[in-house]
């Protein structure tokens, strides 16, 4: 399992629009699976400091095998409420990838959905 942590600087005043994504993905967390399996990673973490920089943990079997542009992605609603919620929240479309040192965890579920089991 590979781990990145991405950095998202977003306008000040925007936790109304991450706490809305998030309570979206906890009543629907079907949508965002799909797209993230689709896609080849998955958010394992989110948090937000004082100065409103998301961080984001994502996990991957293997990140140089993910999906980088969205053409051949099969949309759900998912789609419609993050667009809507970059274009709300996000600074700019720049982020930054925090070098990762270490990942400890090798398993991975996002809700009730596992991802990479506990190795026996």
């Amino acid at each position: 399992m590979q781990t990145k942590l991405i950095k998202i600087p977003l306008k000040p005043g925007s936790r109304a629009p991450v706490d809305k994504l998030i309570s979206y993905m906890k009543s629907s967390p079907e949508l965002p699976f799909n797209e993230m399996n689709q896609k080849g990673y998955f958010w394992d973490s989110v948090f937000l400091d004082a100065q409103f920089n998301l961080y984001i943990v994502i996990k991957s079997p293997d990140f140089s095998s993910v999906m980088l542009n969205n053409d051949d992605l099969v949309e759900t609603d998912f789609r419609a409420m993050y667009e809507k919620f970059r274009q709300q929240a996000w600074q700019s479309d720049v982020y930054e990838d925090i070098e990762a040192l270490a990942c400890f965890n090798q398993a991975l579920s996002f809700e009730q959905f596992d991802i990479m089991p506990e190795p026996a």
